[in-house]
């Protein structure tokens, strides 16, 4: 009698601690969602502030984080992998914040000294996501860095910041790289008429 009640009472118990070991995992993923969702929306409405300071880019960011993320279904990219380069992308010129507004909203030509200055954006928005000491390992922040700081680096090593060369650039660089100048392109800007997609594809 008393073995069965002890059998039954350690029933209980571990039963006790499946539901509320469900009902923690629960409350975390509940938790988790409710942080991703802060994390976006903080995300998004950065890349507006600085386009706020850069007249000619208005929408840049919400347009590359568009074309990143077609590109990367293009590739065969599952859906966890688009959601986080498109939410990425959304920063890849957070480091402009960091910039004169005089030279960003320069209306003309960069001398060579102020596209030394502009270039630095990429690096100053690496260092910016390393400083987020308790998130920079989640795999959103991490994918940021590389955009941001890669994503003017070109496959023949002549960009910048580090001069990597071909497959050393992260592969969300490459995408994000592809989608920023496409936009470039397509865009009006002070020095350029927009072009046409067929003129930016070619």
């Amino acid at each position: 009698m008393i073995i069965l009640l002890c059998t039954n009472l350690l029933k209980t118990i571990k039963n006790i601690q499946k539901v509320e070991s469900r009902r923690q995992r629960a409350e975390l993923n509940k938790r988790r969602k409710q942080m991703e969702t802060m994390s976006l929306q903080m995300m998004r409405t950065l890349s507006t502030t600085i386009e706020a300071k850069d007249e000619y880019t208005r929408g840049h960011s919400y347009r590359v984080a568009e074309y990143a993320a077609l590109i990367a279904e293009e590739l065969g990219w599952d859906k966890k992998e688009i959601r986080n380069l498109k939410n990425a992308a959304h920063l890849h010129d957070i480091g402009k914040i960091g910039i004169d507004d005089k030279i960003l909203n320069k209306p003309g030509r960069l001398t060579k000294e102020e596209f030394e200055v502009i270039k630095t954006h990429s690096a100053i928005g690496a260092s910016m996501l390393e400083s987020l000491e308790y998130y920079k390992n989640e795999p959103l922040v991490r994918i940021a860095h590389d955009i941001c700081r890669w994503h003017h680096e070109r496959y023949d090593g002549k960009g910048y910041p580090d001069g990597l060369k071909g497959e050393e650039i992260p592969i969300s660089a490459q995408v994000v790289a592809l989608a920023d100048v496409y936009d470039a392109l397509i865009s009006d800007r002070v020095y350029k008429k927009a072009y046409s997609h067929e003129k930016a594809v070619e």
